[in-house]
């Protein structure tokens, strides 16, 4: 049978590889852990918990379940559930939960605001641009809308907002997505709306284009020590 082994030590390697990268550039960089897909093939849980141990502050997570399991599992750590939500009690599990949620949409600020009230909680969101991924997420052209949802956002705490790139080796089309999200931001910031984190790359725009580190990186930690050493 065959069977797949993981070097606690390689990880770590790699996540001080990380760090130097990041303090290369600033020194400021939030690491966001990405754990969704059974904590890409390493365990949700076990490797959650690991990171955790090891400095990461951030999971991110693709589903409601996995949201869910981390909470179940003692993990009082910021978790950002990066997918939409549409149902109603879904969405009241992770605000009851203390689950960060995307929104990207004014659908989905109206449904987070009346899901807030319901429970007298305040919820806490990333709005998500979509920069050409074509995924979902507010488009980039959409610029007064988005700022619209975020000061409608009576219930809402704005911590966050990011884009995701489609195709990160492709240089001309990342730096195309990295301007519009730029031109998003730099539209907020002139109608006084500063938005606390922004983030844009993970793992291979990480690695190819430091200046676009912004506020925090999404980061999977691969298995052996060749992917980032020097």
């Amino acid at each position: 049978m065959k069977k797949l082994e993981i070097s606690k030590n390689d990880i770590i390697y790699n996540l001080e590889q990380i760090r130097k990268h990041i303090n290369d550039v600033n020194k400021n960089v939030i690491i966001i852990a990405v754990v969704k897909a059974n904590g890409m093939g390493l365990g949700l849980i076990e490797y959650s918990k690991f990171l955790i141990q090891n400095g990461i502050e951030i999971l991110a997570v693709a589903n409601v379940e996995e949201a869910i399991a981390l909470r179940e599992a003692g993990i009082d750590s910021e978790i950002l559930m990066m997918s939409p939500v549409s149902l109603k009690k879904e969405l009241q599990l992770l605000v009851i939960n203390d689950i960060t949620i995307t929104i990207g949409s004014l659908n989905e600020l109206e449904l987070a605001e009346e899901t807030s009230k319901d429970l007298n909680k305040k919820v806490k969101a990333h709005i998500k641009v979509d920069t050409g991924f074509g995924r979902y997420g507010f488009l980039y052209t959409e610029k007064e809308t988005i700022l619209e949802t975020i000061k409608k956002a009576n219930s809402i705490n704005i911590c966050g907002m990011f884009t995701h790139f489609s195709n990160a080796i492709s240089e001309k089309n990342t730096v195309l997505q990295f301007n519009r999200f730029k031109d998003v931001i730099e539209f907020l910031k002139e109608n006084n709306c500063n938005i606390p984190m922004l983030h844009a790359s993970a793992s291979t725009a990480f690695l190819k284009y430091p200046n676009m580190m912004l506020d925090a990186v999404r980061l999977r930690f691969s298995y052996t020590r060749k992917n980032f050493s020097k």
